[in-house]
């Protein structure tokens, strides 16, 4: 499921958020809003959603206000 910009937390259903760190040998990731890389030893923020047919995502943040500006109700 891929979430459009400023949806409301009560229309997802969120299993986990998450702050975390990239450890050596990991892959990098892009912040979901601003394309940002992440990279080893940054702490970015992680949202995990399941959609209605059970399927689970996770998006990535560089920092706490990109995963707010694209889920404000978080």
């Amino acid at each position: 499921m891929e979430a459009s910009g400023n949806t409301a937390a009560a229309e997802l259903n969120i299993q986990n958020k998450s702050t975390r760190v990239l450890v050596d040998g990991s892959p990098n990731y892009r912040c979901d809003y601003c394309g940002q890389v992440i990279s080893e030893q940054m702490k970015f923020s992680a949202v995990t959603i399941r959609d209605p047919d059970g399927e689970i995502t996770e998006h990535f943040f560089c920092e706490e206000e990109c995963m707010t500006s694209q889920y404000p109700d978080i």
